[in-house]
């Protein structure tokens, strides 16, 4: 049965406190009104209101800073608040959480977005350091659209993408969070100003391959040198690459599992005997450390060469990119007549939109024999003379 009792400053003062839990007094002045006595001696106003379905339960203050007559004032204004559809311990959350800061909100999103890489983790907050340095303290509810626009206007270079990032770290803010109504970001969406994604076509062309090929192998760096050689015979992504586990290689079956992908999947991508080589030699060099390519970074694995593709490209006068690798892996498997379906399961593209694609599941033998012949087939026009081969140039660029 409730306890009920006409609240007054001097009966409240003497309510005692249970053994333990707590015990609910309700005000016969005011019925909606409690007075919450927990076993430590803590007194705290609160309202019930039944709304047809759940009680809901808006916390006022503490007894004695809030007075018997302030909490029932109090309690009026919430539940005329209830009445009107506007949630008072909803407004107080948004009200917070409004005032956190860029820095805060960017450490909120990583904390909870439990599929993101490390890799990416490290992109966002580069990204956002980079771009929005002088407004991590701000309160995300005082970053407007015109800042926006101002930042965007200011940035050189690769700006899409550091916008991006905090458009996602918005997004997160309004949706999910729901502690801003707007997304300021979102000025960009509606004056059209995103930069149209141009699809880059750079690869390594058949005139090119010898060359580059040769300073591949010409490098002291043999992590390096085995990374280039598997973004090439594989078409992984860098970081597929730069992530590879020891424990995840097996020599006896030629191939090794990539673990969380872009696509949040784990993939079997195969060695060719060409490759394999130096993968067992580099084996005698990081074989005790997890990664395949351990190195100084914040998680352990060997930063991008950048040094040692500098090399490259000044050995052989061939510019190009580790992504520029798989564009290469996969136009060269074109050349070799590999049917696109079985292009794009090697390149691990996601085929769930395409209604056909859903239906082929290739097997991992035609995997294994795909990824040889394009092998086979660069290997061809690295070790072959000029008049000897038909020239990949044609081919690879039908």
């Amino acid at each position: 049965m409730a306890n009920k009792i006409n609240f007054t400053q001097q009966r409240i003062e003497k309510l005692k406190a249970p053994e333990n839990g707590r015990v609910d007094y309700h005000d016969t002045g005011f019925p909606k009104l409690i007075c919450r006595v927990s076993s430590t001696g803590v007194k705290t106003f609160a309202v019930l209101k039944w709304d047809g379905r759940t009680s809901k339960r808006v916390t006022l203050g503490r007894f004695p800073d809030l007075s018997v007559a302030d909490a029932r004032k109090l309690a009026g204004e919430a539940l005329s608040s209830l009445a009107n559809g506007i949630d008072p311990v909803e407004e107080k959350r948004k009200e917070r959480l409004s005032g956190m800061t860029l820095s805060e909100l960017l450490e909120s999103y990583l904390k909870n977005k439990n599929d993101l890489r490390e890799a990416s983790i490290l992109d966002y907050r580069k990204k956002i350091n980079q771009g929005f340095a002088d407004w991590l303290d701000k309160p995300i509810n005082t970053i407007t659209r015109d800042m926006v626009l101002v930042k965007r206007n200011g940035f050189k270079g690769a700006r899409d993408n550091k916008l991006r990032v905090l458009r996602v770290l918005m997004n997160y803010a309004t949706k999910t969070l729901k502690a801003i109504d707007n997304n300021p970001v979102d000025i960009l969406t509606d004056g059209k100003l995103w930069a149209r994604p141009k699809r880059r076509k750079r690869m390594i062309g058949s005139d090119d391959m010898k060359a580059w090929y040769e300073a591949v192998l010409g490098l002291d760096n043999e992590k390096a040198k085995l990374y280039l050689l598997l973004l090439l015979h594989t078409g992984l992504r860098d970081q597929d690459v730069r992530y590879l586990e020891w424990l995840d290689v097996d020599f006896k079956n030629d191939s090794f599992l990539v673990r969380d992908t872009k696509n949040h999947t784990d993939f079997t991508a195969y060695i060719a005997p060409q490759i394999k080589p130096y993968l067992r030699g580099l084996q005698a060099l990081t074989g005790d450390s997890r990664f395949v390519f351990p190195g100084e970074s914040g998680d352990g694995v060997m930063n991008q060469p950048r040094k040692q593709i500098k090399k490259v490209i000044d050995q052989s006068g061939v510019e190009f990119s580790p992504h520029d690798l798989k564009r290469t892996f996969l136009t060269i498997g074109e050349a070799a007549m590999i049917p696109f379906s079985l292009l794009k399961a090697l390149a691990n593209h996601k085929t769930d939109n395409d209604v056909t694609g859903g239906y082929i599941n290739p097997e991992s033998k035609t995997m294994k024999a795909a990824t040889f012949k394009i092998a086979d087939y660069i290997e061809q026009h690295v070790l072959s003379s000029d008049e000897n081969v038909v020239t990949l140039k044609r081919s690879l660029t039908q």
